[in-house]
């Protein structure tokens, strides 16, 4: 008996396998009865025929529990999306499928993080809106290489030819699968058995004409040796484009200003959100802001006039004018590219081990520009040269000795930012049978990440300060630089009245390419052993344990300039640091009743994890459910877990920059500067959180059914990193424990420092539901699925000790890496009719509206709330072959059929919530797949 044989036999004889032994034998199993991977937890006929929706994992599960056996359903909600949902999403990468998931929250994407330079062109899942951080991804169940500081990894990185299905556990799984698993598990499983050759060549473009995207895979594999070896190779490629500007979209103008009319006593708001705010203060090309010139304006060519003020003037904006646009010149999803090759060869040495070996190699690359820089308090004196003859006849008439610019420096004070990400991996393993109800597994990864982030023509301040300081050489009658020591350091004067107008000297002495590369190495090592332990009258006890050992370690680098910190911001240190992890967990099936009256089986499932870090110390999770089938028509579900999230290797080693911040001390009674000391805290503990999940799951027929199921996360010792007033703040109210961070000068008795570090401070709350309905209605021709996800979020609560936040409801973004508001719904409905070799399918995605802030009142924004958007996907694909060794299927979608434009809510100073809504608008994709 081969191999693949036996593991089957295994399975069908209810014996407990490791995920990878499961799967093997489930795709086995499905071969040759042509039915679905996966059973729908709402109800079975999901599982009967291929989707092109999520599916909840029932009967067959590999992520939600370790203990797999034929009939045993664990009590952890589980939502699949397989082949032929991601194939039909008309999505080009697979992070962007996952993300449309109800239980997911695009935070960290394309389109949101186009302003954060560590982040851009990157894809990190956000499972439950708990934060990138908090969520776990596996590939075949192992770790991946993380691809960022914090320990998250890059979907990009992912060899995306290969996925066979996508499994996300919405739960906390820290017990199964360690740190990281607050908020639940994302476990791609690859398709190691193909044999044959498929690939897509796919394309996609917005209604605009933008955001050019094409897409290449191609996958190859072969069985040798009588089949008992499999060698596989994929290769994947993926270019987008990307939109360049804002102002692509009508909408991309709207934007926050102040309000004239607003004063503490009248019903005025403080701020407005209007179409087309300018500032009052800045041009383009500079403007005179203040004193009896105030109103001159220099147009590209330097050239001074009359700057037209708009209406709704403040000191700072107005609405239309000549002032500049702020985000007109930020992007609106930054491009990106990614490569990715994965090989894997496997051999049956027996009928009872199997080896394996696979490597993956990957590259994503992401552009976007910085934040304009923009100053409205540049003094200029008198004989600087480059003012205009005409403004310097004035000020010599008016007896100024300087005037006050504004400007928007988009012509230079602009850098661009590369971010490229380069992930090595390699992984080998041994699997097999001790005898006929016992199986093993032992792996070994290692990789290697590379990040490095260029930002071309960084602006050096010192430098800048020097150079835009001019006066004319008494000798040459030139323009020069003031400071005379400064000339001997090579500073070259910097023409600031119009656009482009300076010299390419001044620029190579006021601008400088600034990099930061970061290494990150982990290395890993498992063993499982899982297997029958005792027969009870119910069935039979089933055990799944092991151990675990990891290290990780960084190495961060960065430029000359930036460890001087001569930049206005990103100013890197260098740090290195390294953790190491050692883990025991185990898992068990314990079946108590069978056949029995309101019984037709009662399983209990008990899992547990001791893990031992060598800096943040030891630390125990857990996990207790039950599984019980009421009868053929209901099920019960419940699990209460313990779940962390360690500290990542950011959070304790980095080293930021030193700066002066203002504090009062309540010590002294006193408001003065103290040195603000930027760092990582290797005292961290790592974050607790208990999750509670409760469900049904009711299946009145073959053809319908649905399941309903209650979370509830509380967190405590979260993380959260305090600003320095903060932290003397609450040094002396409610957390004396932050005193620590303080330093006093012994001679003075004042605050010398304060320590800005990463804290164990803040609780979160999170409470919700999730529902799931799947009917298969009998039609006269062809198979029609309908499903349903919707997604409802009662309770997500901040608390730093200070300030309770409510984020369910609204829909602010505090930070691009942060936490932050949730619409209460969000949800999916699908529809996919197949006929011969046509298949089309239709989906509508929900994400609900609410508050913009809800602690705004009339008082702050003219505009509070907002609406919900509802976005319309269709697809249909053919089939040229009917073959089921060979096909060419034609395919094509539209994303957001009635290019529907998001709320506009001004969030983070960009028109809309870009990690909630749509902001591509309509979208065409196109493409061929083939197999053969």
């Amino acid at each position: 008996m081969s191999y693949k044989a036996r593991r089957c036999k295994a399975f069908r004889q209810r014996t407990p396998r490791k995920a990878k032994f499961a799967l093997g034998c489930v795709v086995a199993l499905v071969s040759a009865v042509g039915q679905a991977v996966a059973q729908s937890a709402a109800p079975t006929p999901a599982s009967q025929t291929n989707q092109d929706m999520p599916k909840q994992l029932d009967a067959v599960q590999v992520t939600a529990s370790r203990v797999v056996r034929e009939g045993f359903e664990a009590p952890t909600p589980t939502t699949v999306v397989d082949r032929d949902a991601l194939e039909a999403a008309g999505n080009l990468n697979i992070a962007d499928t996952i993300n449309e998931l109800p239980s997911v929250r695009p935070s960290m994407t394309q389109t949101s993080t186009t302003n954060n330079s560590n982040f851009t062109g990157g894809n990190f899942l956000d499972l439950r809106g708990l934060g990138f951080r908090r969520a776990l991804v596996l590939v075949d169940g192992r770790r991946f290489t993380p691809t960022h500081v914090e320990g998250a990894v890059d979907m990009n990185m992912i060899p995306q030819g290969m996925v066979d299905k996508v499994e996300v556990v919405t739960g906390g799984a820290s017990a199964a699968w360690g740190s990281d698993a607050v908020a639940g598990v994302a476990n791609l499983i690859l398709d190691h058995d193909f044999l044959g050759i498929r690939g897509v060549v796919e394309g996609g473009i917005s209604a605009q004409g933008d955001r050019k995207n094409e897409r290449l895979s191609l996958t190859w594999g072969k069985g040798f040796a009588n089949d008992r070896g499999h060698v596989i190779v994929s290769l994947d490629a993926h270019h987008d484009e990307g939109i360049q500007r804002m102002k692509a979209r009508h909408w991309g103008g709207w934007t926050k200003i102040a309000n004239p009319a607003y004063t503490e006593t009248n019903d005025e708001p403080r701020q407005l959100l209007i179409q087309n705010g300018r500032s009052s203060v800045m041009s383009y090309g500079g403007l005179i802001n203040s004193g009896p010139l105030a109103g001159t304006a220099f147009d590209a060519d330097g050239n001074p006039y009359q700057f037209n003020y708009g209406d709704l003037l403040t000191a700072s904006t107005m609405r239309g004018g000549d002032g500049s646009l702020g985000i007109e010149n930020l992007p609106m999803q930054a491009p990106a590219e990614r490569r990715v090759a994965y090989a894997r060869a496997a051999f049956d040495f027996t009928d009872s081990t199997n080896a394996f070996v696979e490597a993956s190699w990957g590259r994503s690359k992401g552009v976007s520009p910085s934040l304009v820089r923009s100053e409205s308090n540049i003094t200029i004196l008198r004989d600087n040269p480059f003012i205009p003859e005409s403004v310097a006849h004035r000020m010599d008439e008016l007896g100024l000795a300087s005037i006050r610019m504004g400007r928007y420096s988009r012509d230079y004070g602009q850098s661009m930012t590369d971010r490229s990400t380069t992930v090595k991996r390699l992984a080998a393993g041994l699997e097999g049978f001790l005898g006929d109800n016992w199986s093993w597994d032992a792996y070994y990864t290692m990789g290697e990440t590379e990040l490095m982030v260029y930002n071309r023509g960084h602006r050096i301040t010192p430098h800048y300060n020097f150079a835009r300081d001019v006066t004319t050489d008494p000798v040459t009658g030139e323009a020069v630089c003031r400071s005379a020591e400064a000339r001997t350091q090579g500073c070259m004067p910097l023409n600031l009245f119009g656009e482009h107008q300076m010299s390419q000297a001044s620029l190579d002495y006021v601008l400088a390419d600034a990099w930061k590369n970061t290494k990150l190495r982990q290395q890993a090592a498992a063993f499982t052993l899982s297997g029958d332990v005792y027969e009870l009258s119910a069935g039979i006890v089933s055990l799944a344990a092991g151990v675990e050992w990891r290290r990780d370690s960084v190495n961060l680098m960065t430029d000359e300039l930036s460890q001087a910190a001569a930049f206005a911001s990103g100013n890197g240190v260098p740090f290195d640091g390294e953790q190491s992890v050692k883990e025991l967990f185990a898992e068990t099936v314990i079946p108590l009743l069978s056949d029995a009256r309101m019984a037709r089986s009662l399983d209990i499932n008990l899992a547990a994890r001791l893990t031992d870090y060598s800096l943040s110390g030891t630390v125990s999770t857990w996990k207790a459910g039950f599984s019980w089938n009421v009868n053929e028509f209901l099920r019960l579900r419940a699990a209460q877990s313990r779940d962390i999230r360690a500290p990542s290797l950011n959070d304790m080693f980095s080293l930021g920059s030193t700066s002066l911040l203002t504090v009062f001390d309540p010590e002294l009674n006193l408001r003065y500067s103290v040195q603000n000391i930027s760092s990582g805290n290797r005292d961290l503990l790592p974050e607790e959180a208990d999750s509670l999940t409760f469900g049904v799951v009711v299946t009145p027929s073959e053809k319908l059914g649905f399941s309903l199921d209650y979370y509830d996360v509380r967190m405590d010792n979260a993380l959260i990193t305090l600003a320095a007033a903060d932290t003397v703040e609450r040094c002396y109210s409610t957390h004396p424990q932050v005193c620590g961070l303080l330093t006093r000068n012994p001679d003075t008795g004042r605050i010398a420092s304060v320590q800005v570090s990463p804290q164990n401070l803040e609780q979160l709350h999170l409470r919700g539901t999730d529902l799931e309905v799947t009917w298969r209605p009998e039609i006269s021709f062809g198979d029609l699925i309908l499903r349903a996800l919707v997604s409802y979020i009662d309770t997500l609560t901040l608390d730093d000790g200070l300030t309770v936040s409510e984020m369910a409801g609204q829909t602010t973004q505090p930070t691009v890496s942060a936490l932050g508001g949730q619409p209460y719904w969000r949800g999916n409905l699908s529809a996919r009719w197949s006929f011969g070799q046509w298949h089309f399918n239709a989906a509508a995605r929900h994400v609900g509206g609410g508050k913009i802030d809800h602690t705004w009142t009339h008082k702050d924004l003219n505009i509070l709330e907002h609406s919900g958007r509802t976005y319309l996907d269709i697809g249909g694909s053919y089939d040229l072959s009917r073959d089921t060794g060979q096909n060419v299927t034609l395919f094509a979608s539209i994303k957001n059929l009635a290019d529907k434009d998001p709320p506009i809510n001004g969030v983070g100073g960009y028109g809309t919530t870009r990690a909630l809504y749509d902001v591509v608008g309509r979208q065409y994709v196109a493409g061929v797949r083939f197999r053969f």
